[in-house]
């Protein structure tokens, strides 16, 4: 159990403004040999290393005090930690000092507080010109290192004394140390987007957008990438360039397609070995409804909490959040807001950067921004606060949920959004008189299990996804991201999206009010990030209805995706009524159910090859000669298939098994796991892992573990189960 504390330490003090004379000096000395320094230097995300922070002593500091160290703007690690040299992100102290110290390092949960590391003064004097070092991720006793954060960003490294014992610590005035984290300079995947639905002959742009493997934009990306479609799509040049000014974005803005019907483009890079399929773009005749896509719950400036986002940077203040969303995602709507706001009073500068950015991207027709913030109640789980209009201001986020519903629950021009952040709904503990919007997707993961809770307190909720973006790009794909993940009995916590999940409306037109009363009649569907196209009648109503139905009850499922569906599920209430392996793009599936229930709940699941999924809002039926209970004989919602692990092997991940055993070994508790079985290597959206099927112990449950062994410090990834929908909370 190397990976295991004896005891976890949670470093609490926050400093004071100061400009206190020690010098401050920061090296990132890569395992390849490379070393950057200085007050402010460049690194690209995922570099492995070490990260040396050294003080020189300027006056005395005596015994009782010390020296503070912060991370703010990212993460050093999810848990720094001093008593595993074989593990991450291992913490070390070297002092050339008469005066003994000690090294404390916060073990507990180094994300969720920006100090990582203090040095206290137990006997004797901190004499000018003495030195400390204190290293992140110490290679010299054969641990890994520590990786640099892996989303782009301004990562600020602080420094703060108490010279006298008071408990006080002033900063440095050579602190901050600035890093900017740039993406890593090899492209690994391309995406092509344009609009889901358009008439023949309307002009409409694509945006054609380089990822590194971390997700981040390849703003150094260059090459020659060849385009595809149908001869009915015209405007396309039939090769782009991209260059350094491009910086990873290429928009091509006089596209059109001549003729009604379904519509892809594919992208092909051979030099570097990238090849895209868009979303599929259905032309037709004066659609009455379209589909659009965005973002009701990201983050922008504003948090108290974690230290990620407390400063306006190029890649968090609200106007860059706007600009990820229309360029990068090629978003129709999106809600930036501050994810821990401070109360207004005390910081209205971010309140007022999000309303001007909100007034700058307000373009009916092309793009619609929201107002927004997170709540965090405590008690009743948190809530995302989404203003239909222009808001003046938003009350405390440590609010009472009682409070905040008092103050929001009934307002038509709010809605309260439930997610899986840092609280989810507990609706056992407190019962809300409605839910309107839900989301079964996230940076976190996915989550099916709150829809499933949603239907046995009888909430009728639309259903999205969103990003719950933190600091990767506001509608970037799903990534293997850093710490992200909801496992939360590993010791290293394991890799969640970062973004990637979106919400799916079909509204009128790209207009304010008109999203708005779509999402309050429930024409909404949740994806992981993937532009399917996923419809579902009931009866020939349409998702979000509630219908009356005599004795028998008929399903349509039409999709068009953009990846090969694997797998679509039909649930009604908590079974699984009817499953189809299409292996197809375009599909269209029947089924009627000649056994109805009395009162139930119908909703899609749908999965694409490459880990992409869909949820649909249910449609809510009563039928007066429906049974009053399920078929005991049907599967559950969330119930697995049954794999003789046995039968298995030979196959392709039994080269990473060796791997992955020694990353327990050393980072967790092996005893949490039985049975690790290798299943095969799978290419996904997240990239390249090799997935084994696993117990964790002591209840033998059932997980899949992805491992992305394609990075340079591999990253783990575990489900719920053998499928990766959310089949409980975790």
């Amino acid at each position: 159990m190397a990976g295991v504390a004896r005891e976890r330490v949670s470093i609490r003090i926050e400093p004071v403004a100061g400009a206190e004379p020690d010098d401050f000096q920061v090296v990132f000395r890569g395992a390849d040999g490379s070393v950057a320094a200085g007050s402010s230097f460049e690194l690209p995300a995922g570099k492995v290393g070490t990260w040396e922070l050294t003080v020189t002593v300027a006056r005395e500091v005596a015994a009782g005090g010390g020296f503070l160290f912060q991370r703010r703007g990212f993460l050093l690690g999810h848990r720094t930690q001093d008593y595993n040299p074989q593990g991450r992100d291992f913490v070390t102290l070297q002092a050339d000092t008469k005066a003994r110290l000690r090294l404390v390092v916060n073990t507990a949960d180094q994300s969720h507080k920006p100090g990582f590391a203090q040095v206290l003064v137990e006997q004797g004097t901190l004499q000018p010109g003495d030195k400390i070092t204190v290293r992140v991720g110490d290679r010299r006793q054969g641990g890994p290192g520590s990786e640099v954060y892996d989303s782009t960003t301004v990562a600020r490294l602080c420094a703060a004394v108490d010279r006298d014992g008071s408990g006080t610590y002033r900063e440095l005035a050579a602190s901050p140390v600035r890093v900017t984290i740039t993406s890593e300079p090899r492209a690994d995947l391309l995406r092509v987007l344009g609009p889901s639905v358009v008439e023949p002959a309307e002009q409409f742009a694509v945006h054609i957008v380089a990822f590194d493997p971390h997700r981040n934009v390849c703003a150094q990306y260059e090459g020659e990438v060849a385009l595809c479609a149908p001869p009915e799509v015209t405007g396309l040049p039939d090769r782009v360039q991209f260059r350094p000014q491009d910086e990873g974005v290429i928009i091509i803005e006089t596209v059109q397609i001549t003729r009604p019907g379904v519509y892809r483009i594919t992208a092909v890079d051979r030099a570097n070995n990238l090849q895209a399929l868009s979303n599929p773009i259905v032309c037709e005749p004066s659609p009455t409804r379209r589909l659009l896509w965005g973002d009701l719950h990201c983050h922008t400036w504003g948090d108290i909490n974690l230290a990620f986002m407390d400063e306006p940077s190029f890649k968090v203040h609200p106007a860059a959040r706007h600009r990820q969303a229309r360029r990068i995602g090629r978003l129709d709507f999106a809600a930036p807001g501050p994810m821990v706001p401070p109360d207004q009073e005390e910081e209205p500068e971010i309140w007022q950067a999000c309303q001007q950015a909100y007034l700058d991207n307000d373009e009916p027709g092309k793009y619609v921004p929201f107002l927004a913030y997170e709540a965090h109640p405590g008690r009743g789980g948190d809530r995302n606060v989404i203003f239909q209009q222009w808001s003046d201001g938003y009350i405390s986020t440590w609010t009472p949920i009682d409070e905040l519903f008092a103050e929001y629950g009934e307002r038509d021009d709010v809605i309260l959004e439930c997610h899986v952040g840092g609280g989810p709904p507990d609706w056992a503990a407190y019962r809300p008189p409605r839910e309107r919007l839900l989301e079964v997707a996230s940076g976190h993961g996915s989550f099916e299990w709150v829809l499933q809770r949603a239907l046995d307190y009888d909430y009728r909720p639309a259903i999205i996804g969103s990003g719950d973006t933190h600091l990767p790009v506001v509608g970037g794909p799903m990534a293997a991201h850093l710490f992200r993940g909801r496992f939360l009995q590993l010791n290293i916590r394991d890799t969640g999206f970062g973004t990637g999940p979106l919400a799916a409306v079909w509204a009128e037109q790209c207009e304010r009010n008109a999203i708005w009363q779509a999402i309050n009649q429930r024409r909404t569907y949740a994806t992981t990030g993937a532009r399917i196209i996923l419809q579902l009648l009931v009866n020939g109503h349409a998702a979000g209805s509630e219908i009356e139905a005599r004795d028998e009850v008929e399903i349509r499922i039409t999709a068009h995706a953009c990846a090969k569906v694997q797998r679509v599920d039909l649930i009604r209430g908590d079974r699984c009524l009817k499953s189809w392996y299409p292996d197809d793009l375009d599909i269209a599936l029947s089924y009627v159910d000649r056994q109805p229930l009395r009162d139930t709940a119908y909703y899609v699941r749908l999965r694409q090859v490459d880990g992409e999924y869909a949820w649909s809002t249910p449609v809510w039926v009563h039928c007066d000669a429906g049974a009053e209970e399920p078929d005991a004989a049907l599967p559950m919602w969330n119930e697995h298939e049954q794999v003789d692990l046995a039968s298995l092997r030979p196959n392709e991940a039994e080269k990473y098994e060796a791997d992955l055993l020694r990353y327990i070994e050393i980072e967790e508790d092996p005893a949490m796991f039985s049975e690790i079985t290798p299943m095969g290597v799978v290419e996904e959206v997240t990239g390249r892992s090799a997935l084994f099927y696993a117990y964790m112990e002591p209840g033998h449950e059932p997980i899949s573990i992805r491992w992305y062994f394609e990075f340079e410090m591999p990253r783990i990834h575990l489900d719920a189960g053998w499928r990766d929908f959310g089949m409980r909370p975790t």
